[in-house]
């Protein structure tokens, strides 16, 4: 019997603010895919911290990541961005699973 691919299912986003956790949801992967779409996009137009986020994932491409997982050449759970912002003391973490 033939083992199914691997298909990511969610994103988790863990955002801690001066130690503090303030953000540990699991979103579908499929509205993660949607929002990255519209968020380059609406990025152009920006220059807050959603647009610098936003130019740290620009080279994410969703199809290419998904590829790679159902071919076995990256494993889950896989970090996909992970931030820290000194200033205001914020980290930001998404993690494929």
């Amino acid at each position: 019997m033939k083992n199914k691919p691997t298909k990511v299912r969610r994103v988790h986003v863990f955002v801690t603010e001066a130690g503090k956790k303030t953000a540990d949801v699991r979103i579908p992967y499929g509205m993660f895919r949607l929002g990255m779409k519209f968020g380059k996009d609406a990025a152009k137009n920006e220059t807050d911290a959603c647009a610098k986020a936003m130019a740290q994932l620009e080279d994410f491409d969703c199809a290419v990541f998904e590829r790679a997982v159902a071919s076995g050449e990256r494993m889950l759970p896989h970090v996909l961005f992970d931030h820290v912002d000194t200033p205001s003391d914020t980290h930001v973490v998404l993690t494929a699973e």
